[in-house]
């Protein structure tokens, strides 16, 4: 299978639900909870998203999150079940959608991809607090 690369961004206000998304395509708990914290250009906080990143996720998988992100469609979650044992229901999972902006590259990724794409949003990396 081919590898494409990917870069997730979630707002802040749907990353915990896209989170449990991803945890229930067993992509493990806290993906954009737990992952880098964004800001607007030039600022210090507040944190306005969050990023996720995958190099190696397969075509399929990159066609799945896209099409979540631009359209609702629910990505194959294997033997979990929306809204059962824990994994978030189908309808929560949908509305969080429009939160998620997915990013991918075919071929050599570029030195200054993540750059570039955080650049096109307006966002930067949180500073990271003194020590």
């Amino acid at each position: 299978m081919a590898t494409v690369p990917c870069i997730l961004i979630a707002t802040a206000a749907q990353a915990a639900d896209l989170s449990a998304v991803l945890e229930a395509q067993g992509r493990g708990p806290g993906t954009f909870t737990s992952g880098r914290r964004l800001v607007a250009e030039g600022t210090t906080g507040p944190v306005v998203a969050y990023l996720a990143q995958d190099m190696s996720a397969t075509a399929e998988l990159e066609a799945a999150w896209r099409a979540f992100a631009d359209s609702a469609d629910l990505p194959d979650i294997g033997n979990n079940v929306w809204g059962e044992n824990g994994v978030i229901s189908s309808g929560d999972a949908q509305a969080a959608s429009a939160g998620l902006t997915v990013h991918s590259v075919a071929g050599t990724v570029p030195s200054n991809w993540t750059a570039s794409v955080l650049a096109g949003h307006g966002y930067e990396f949180e500073p990271e607090p003194e020590l």
